[in-house]
């Protein structure tokens, strides 16, 4: 029997895993000695990733657990996404060896953010988790950082894991990612986010993504689409209905807490490449069936959403900070267009630029409700961006020519393609260039002759 490790998320203790890990001992047949709970300090203002990442390393090698090929399996939560991702990578895959982890549980991860992250410590303290025990309550800054909306961090490793590396797939790291669908109740229900299960959003849990480029070559040209990628391997994806952040991991007054634990000791007991592929197209109809549920008009229905995270530069690799996205179905139509009215009152359900640098940000979209406007509509969906400091501002020496309809191209989107650009329950990472541009006035070369003229 391969041992069991069980990594807790931000603000939490291993402690609180004891239910989950005496239920999987019951039913996945696991004994005592072979199932561990892996415990760290994440509130720490100082503590970086990348302090976590040595430190699990430090404490897997202290307990001398295997490290060979595919000899452990491990269960996840939340904030032990990142953690569990960056250490695989940086500690193995950069360093040219296998992982020793064989299969991988992830309940409820951070895998692309949590719209907590930013929300403020009076929310962490208050609603979730008091001010009673400590006297100086602390974050973990770093750790915050990282999993805000949008972050450098995630979009960095995303870049390393899930499009560089193949370590995720039914012959590496076999992965089960299991989220729910709903927030919390009660006065904690003030964290909760549409589309979120009180923390994460079911977008930013799913491990599978996609990449685009996008670059905007200015003078009216249109852009240009210059690579689109999905992430490489795969992994299982399950969605359960009414499961919040808490109890999807077994914390709390949970309805049915076998049928949870069913689901993550059979993503345990995959055996082979096979019956991780069988299991891949089982978590997806399940999936399915959760969302068509909710497909009717019923009031309650919950919609699917795509976290889409933007990244703005220039072609001279400058961030461009001070940026506006605008969706809409004619240009320079004002008054009338209702479907650029409607895609952001129905669609665009929120915008979030990450705090260090404004170029990174989220849009989250809702795909249920753009998926019915772009029905209804029946014409293609338009995209372009306005960008500061612009460059026809004669106060401005450099700039962005992005105001003018002659100034910036647009994306042109047909309904379908609308349809494959946004999937709900997903993270897409678009990469935009603009085109940065210098004023004569800047810089001027001028002979002898011409001073003497002046």
């Amino acid at each position: 029997m391969k041992p069991l490790v069980i990594i807790h998320g931000w603000s939490d203790v291993a402690d609180s895993f004891l239910p989950l890990a005496e239920a999987i001992e019951s039913l996945g047949h696991r004994s005592v000695e072979h199932l561990f709970l892996g415990n760290y300090v994440s509130l720490d203002d100082d503590v970086q990733m990348l302090d976590l990442v040595r430190a699990l390393s430090k404490a897997w090698s202290d307990k001398r657990l295997p490290t060979a090929s595919k000899s452990v399996d491990v269960v996840i939560h939340s904030t032990g996404g990142l953690v569990i991702r960056d250490w695989l990578e940086t500690e193995y895959v950069t360093a040219g060896l296998k992982p020793p982890l064989n299969n991988l549980v992830m309940l409820a991860p951070a895998n692309f953010g949590s719209p907590l992250a930013h929300k403020g410590r009076a929310l962490y303290g208050r609603v979730l988790k008091g001010f009673s025990a400590r006297k100086r309550f602390q974050t973990g800054t770093h750790i915050l950082n990282a999993l805000e909306m949008a972050s450098p961090y995630t979009w960095h490793l995303a870049q390393a894991d899930r499009f560089g590396s193949n370590t995720f797939s039914a012959t590496g790291v076999r992965t089960t990612v299991i989220v729910g669908n709903t927030g919390y109740g009660g006065i904690s229900s003030l964290a909760n986010e549409p589309g979120s299960d009180g923390t994460v959003y079911v977008a930013t849990a799913n491990l599978d993504c996609a990449w685009l480029a996008v670059d905007f070559p200015g003078s009216g040209r249109n852009p240009q689409l210059k690579a689109a990628r999905k992430s490489k391997g795969e992994t299982a994806f399950l969605v359960l209905d009414g499961l919040n952040h808490s109890t999807v991991a077994l914390k709390g007054d949970v309805d049915d807490s076998d049928s949870v634990l069913s689901h993550i000791v059979s993503a345990l007991d995959i055996s082979n490449a096979d019956g991780f592929r069988h299991w891949v197209d089982v978590c997806s109809e399940k999936t399915r069936l959760v969302m068509d549920r909710y497909s009717g008009s019923r009031k309650d229905h919950k919609h699917g959403f795509q976290n889409t995270v933007m990244r703005v530069r220039d072609d001279e690799g400058f961030a461009v900070t001070d940026y506006v996205v605008e969706f809409y179905g004619e240009w320079g139509v004002r008054q009338n267009d209702t479907m650029a009215e409607r895609v952001n009152d129905e669609a665009l359900t929120k915008v979030h630029a990450y705090k260090g640098d404004a170029s990174y940000r989220s849009f989250m979209i809702d795909c249920t409700n753009l998926y019915k406007i772009i029905d209804r509509e029946n014409k293609p969906l338009r995209i372009s961006l306005s960008a500061m400091p612009d460059f026809n501002d004669d106060k401005n020496m450099v700039g962005y020519c992005s105001f003018g309809a002659d100034d910036i191209g647009e994306i042109k989107l047909s309904p379908d393609a609308v349809k494959e650009l946004f999937v709900p329950n997903r993270t897409l990472f678009i990469e935009i260039t603009l085109k940065r541009r210098q004023k004569e006035e800047l810089f001027r070369i001028r002979n002898k002759a011409e001073f003497m003229e002046q």
